[in-house]
């Protein structure tokens, strides 16, 4: 079962990285992420997605407060784009342009959405009854169904679409992309997940031969 709803730019990422992250619980004021997600015995978030090479990002790594903020939190900026502004200004920029480098085009209200992959109620209690060697293949299951829903987006539903209206829509370069995706998952009592959730980025990268915008 898939649950999904639309991202706007602005302060609604505190809500993830205040308590969707922690596990739906409440995160203290100034604790770190990790620190908070270790306390609430929550998986660190990783980013999967095809387009993530074109963001200089690698499937796994750790998705950090500060990916999450620029990403979702200023309208769909670089998620390391402090780094990249701090590259620029080292090579002489100006601030101004150094800032361009962060971006990831031109700001947008609608900058991802967001998808809670949970089981059907009869697949949490064979979770809950089953021996051990169920409950992982249970948790196989639930991983691969996240993996082919993502695959399926990227390949059927991510598309460009330019011109008047929207009216061209093309498949981005190379037919990928740039819409990677943070993992958070909950645990239950027994320090196993009952749901996950991914956050998917709404940017895409465009030939240049595709209509303009």
């Amino acid at each position: 079962m898939v649950d999904a709803k639309i991202i706007t730019a602005g302060q609604m990422y505190r809500y993830y990285t205040r308590e969707t992250v922690v596990g739906d619980g409440r995160r203290r004021r100034r604790t770190p992420l990790r620190q908070a997600q270790e306390e609430a015995g929550v998986p660190v978030g990783r980013w999967m997605g095809l387009g993530l090479g074109a963001l200089g990002l690698v499937a796994g790594e750790e998705v950090t407060e500060e990916q999450l903020r620029n990403l979702f939190g200023e309208g769909g900026r670089h998620p390391d784009a402090e780094r990249l502004v701090d590259e620029r200004l080292a090579m002489g920029d100006s601030p101004k342009m150094a800032r361009r480098a962060g971006a990831l085009g031109r700001r947008v209200k609608v900058v991802g959405f967001d998808f809670v992959f949970r089981p059907q109620p009869t697949i949490y209690l064979l979770w809950a009854l089953g021996d051990e060697g169920t409950r992982l293949a249970i948790e196989a299951a639930h991983e691969r169904a996240i993996e082919r829903v993502l695959e399926w987006i990227e390949d059927h539903v991510a598309v460009i679409r330019s011109g008047k209206d929207g009216v061209y829509r093309v498949r981005p370069p190379g037919g990928r992309v740039a819409a990677p995706c943070s993992e958070a998952r909950v645990g239950c009592s027994r320090g196993r997940k009952t749901w996950t959730r991914m956050l998917c980025v709404a940017r895409a990268g465009r030939s240049r031969r595709s209509p303009g915008i």
